[in-house]
């Protein structure tokens, strides 16, 4: 199954690159993290997918099970809470804020793919 000629890996490898998900040719943000209204490119509308929470809940899984066998190891390595508990909290920040964008790009990509539009 195909929309509009481009296959489900397509559209999220676009996604993942933050580009237009329908023809992979302009970018699909504006800033950081705010969609563009239409694609400059293909005209197709993007701010119609609702991105609004699901990526944060994604990355924030993703991050969580990139983090969590550190967090063990960690007090094995070092007992002070004051060394572990700093390089966590910025571990977690940092890989959160690095892939937030590039989650969100998929995760309209996909939305993209399915049809899934705000409910007028």
């Amino acid at each position: 199954m195909a929309r509009n000629g481009v296959k489900l890996g397509t559209a999220l490898l676009r996604g993942l690159g933050r580009k237009c998900p329908c023809c992979g040719e302009a970018s699909a943000f504006r800033g950081y993290l705010k969609v563009v209204d239409t694609c400059p490119s293909c005209d197709t509308p993007l701010s119609l997918y609702p991105t609004d929470d699901g990526p944060a809940y994604l990355t924030m899984l993703l991050i969580g099970h990139v983090i969590i066998a550190p967090a063990f190891f960690f007090p094995v390595v070092w007992q002070e809470p004051q060394v572990t508990i700093p390089i966590l909290i910025g571990s977690i920040g940092a890989l959160t804020l690095a892939a937030l964008p590039f989650v969100k790009g998929a995760f309209l990509a996909l939305l993209w793919y399915l049809g899934l539009k705000h409910a007028r």
